[in-house]
C-alpha cells in the first residue's frame, strides 16, 4: 500500500463519525442574501455620487447672473428711453458753429497762458506805482513795495577799481534805494554799511549782513552776496517794514 492510500484511509477515519448540522444549508443562504445587500447598497451609492457630480455643471449654468455683468449690461449705443434723440437741422439752414468761449462737451477747457515772473531778459516787468504806472526793473531785482515809482533810470559810477550801480523809487509812503558795488577790493559787509552808530548783525539768504539805522531816519542793510559783490538797500518810510523782504529779492 502506498502512502496516498494511507492517508485517504486515515482522513476517512477521522470524519466517519462527523455528521452537517441540520442549519448548515439555511446558515450558508443567509450569509450569501446579506453579502448579496451590501454590494447592493455600495452599488446604489457610488451611482448616487456619480449623479451628484453631473448635477454641478447643470446647477451653474442655470445660477442667475449677477447685476451689473457684462452678460446683461444694457448696450451704450442704444438712445436712452427718457430723452428723446436730437432732432437734425432743417434743411438749408447752417447749423450753428459752438462759441468760441464756451468748450464743446467733453473737451477740456484749454488754461490761461500766464506771463512767467522770471526770464533771462535785461528787464522783468512789474507793477509798482502810483496810478497804476507801469515800471521795469532791472533783472537782478525782484520784489519792490507798491506805491513806488522808479525815479529815474539806474545811475552807474566809478572807476575800473570800484564800480557803483544806484537804482532809486519813491512814493508818497516812502522811497528804496538799492546799490549795487562791485570790485575787488570787498572783503565784507563793513566795507558798504554807511550807518552812524553799530550796526547789527542778521544774513540775507545765507549770507551775513550788517543792518542798522541809516541817515533821514532810514533803515539800511549791506551784505557781500559773493565775492567781490557787495549790495546796500535803504529803505524809508512805510518801505522800512519791507527792508528784508526787499533784500531777499535782490539776487545779482
Amino acid at each position: 500500500m502506498d502512502l496516498e492510500s494511507e492517508l485517504r484511509k486515515a482522513m476517512a477515519e477521522q470524519v466517519a463519525g462527523a455528521a452537517a448540522s441540520p442549519s448548515l444549508a439555511a446558515d450558508v443562504k443567509r450569509r450569501h442574501r446579506r453579502r448579496k445587500a451590501r454590494v447592493h447598497a455600495a452599488a446604489g451609492v457610488a451611482a448616487a455620487s456619480v449623479a451628484a457630480l453631473a448635477l454641478v455643471p447643470t446647477y451653474q449654468s442655470f445660477r442667475a447672473t449677477p447685476a451689473g455683468s457684462t452678460e446683461t449690461a444694457r448696450p451704450t449705443g442704444t438712445a436712452s428711453a427718457s430723452r428723446p434723440p436730437e432732432r437734425p437741422p432743417a434743411s438749408g439752414l447752417p447749423s450753428s458753429p459752438p462759441s468760441k468761449g464756451r468748450p464743446e462737451a467733453g473737451a477740456s477747457p484749454k488754461p490761461e497762458a500766464h506771463p512767467s515772473s522770471g526770464g533771462g531778459g535785461a528787464t522783468a516787468p512789474h507793477k509798482p506805482g502810483v496810478g497804476g504806472v507801469v515800471d521795469e526793473l532791472p533783472d537782478w531785482i525782484t520784489y519792490i513795495p507798491d506805491g513806488l515809482a522808479a525815479a529815474g533810470p539806474c545811475a552807474v559810477d566809478g572807476g575800473t577799481g570800484r564800480k557803483t550801480t544806484t537804482c532809486a523809487w519813491r512814493g508818497e509812503s516812502g522811497s528804496v534805494e538799492i546799490a549795487l558795488v562791485t570790485g575787488s577790493g570787498l572783503t565784507g559787509p563793513h566795507d558798504l554799511v554807511r550807518t552812524p552808530g553799530v550796526p547789527g548783525r542778521t544774513s540775507v539768504r545765507g549770507m551775513p549782513a550788517l543792518v542798522g539805522d541809516g541817515p533821514g531816519a532810514a533803515r539800511q542793510i549791506s551784505w557781500m552776496a559773493r565775492p567781490g559783490v557787495g549790495v546796500t538797500v535803504t529803505a524809508k518810510g512805510t518801505a522800512k517794514d519791507r527792508l528784508m523782504r526787499i533784500a531777499e529779492g535782490v539776487r545779482p
